[in-house]
């Protein structure tokens, strides 16, 4: 019995046959499974595509950069690169809100310097007519009536049928 027969009939689970890709990977198979696993990648191509999936994702790992220690002179000058590049930032956001500030304030003196030269009269002045004038039409007082037992104006029979 050959050790492709012996894997076929132990290996009929996914799972098995993904670890045993991994460990093919890792090149910790021994010879008669590296020729099964290589025997599966002829055959199937859908473990050929799991297969190079594997390895780009073991070399995304392998590329992946190591984490910096906390105590280490890069990490150290990096965080202080980092806290000079913040406070330039902050410093010139500052910087950029004075000038703001300024430009503002010149417009606001140079609308006030050109709007009252241009004002014709320097202070307002009221109309002593307007204040004199009377009405001319004489208004006749009435008395108010109210409409206590009768209404004033007759109603629709709809409503005196109550």
């Amino acid at each position: 019995m050959s050790a492709n027969q012996i894997f076929n009939k132990s290996m009929i689970i996914p799972d098995e046959r993904f670890q045993l890709l991994s460990a093919y990977i890792d090149g910790e198979v021994s010879e008669a499974e590296e020729q099964l696993v290589e025997t599966w990648l002829s055959d199937d191509p859908n473990f050929r595509l799991i297969y190079q999936q594997q390895l780009k994702l073991r070399q995304l790992l392998i590329d992946l950069p190591a984490p910096i220690p906390v105590n280490s002179s890069a990490r150290v000058e990096t965080d202080r690169m980092v806290n000079r590049v913040m406070a330039e930032i902050e410093r010139r956001s500052q910087r950029r809100k004075w000038k703001l500030a300024g430009l503002g304030i010149s417009v606001a003196a140079i609308v006030g310097v050109f709007g009252s030269m241009f004002t014709f009269n320097s202070s307002p002045q009221f109309s002593p007519v307007a204040n004199s004038v009377k009405p001319t039409v004489i208004i006749k007082e009435e008395p108010i009536l109210i409409a206590m037992e009768e209404p004033l104006v007759p109603l629709p029979k709809s409503m005196h049928s109550k």
